[in-house]
């Protein structure tokens, strides 16, 4: 559980969220029950609420957002998080129904793969 650096990789697909620029966010959260409380809340929600959900939690976590465009080249980023993080959850806000939100343990590498109407993860070896 000590702090490090993330490095991960994105690919977004040219068909993404119906070919319209897809917002996503990363969140580093070093509390457990926050942790529990991030998992329960579809991609949607969170950026409906999210404003919100830092004013009560923002010391337990870590946020970093972007905006691309499907078919978009993304170079691998690589972020720095704190000592005790518990997990990373990912929300992606597509157009289709979904909970489009995944999540990863902080000290695993991985690929972001912004799929058509869907995100996944996959760990980087």
């Amino acid at each position: 559980m000590f702090g490090g650096q993330l490095p991960i990789e994105v690919t977004i697909a040219p068909e993404a969220n119906e070919d319209r620029p897809l917002a996503v966010e990363l969140i580093v959260a070093y509390d457990q029950k926050v942790v529990d409380e991030l998992l329960k809340i579809p991609a949607r929600d969170w950026f409906v609420k999210r404003e919100q959900f830092l004013r009560d939690h923002g010391e337990a976590l870590d946020t970093w957002k972007w905006e691309w465009i499907p078919g978009q080249t993304v170079e691998p980023l690589e972020l720095t998080y704190g000592i005790g993080a518990k997990k990373v959850v990912l929300y992606a806000d597509y157009l289709a129904p979904g909970d489009h939100r995944a999540s990863i343990d902080p000290q695993r590498p991985f690929r972001l793969v912004l799929g058509e109407s869907e995100l996944s993860l996959e760990a980087l070896q």
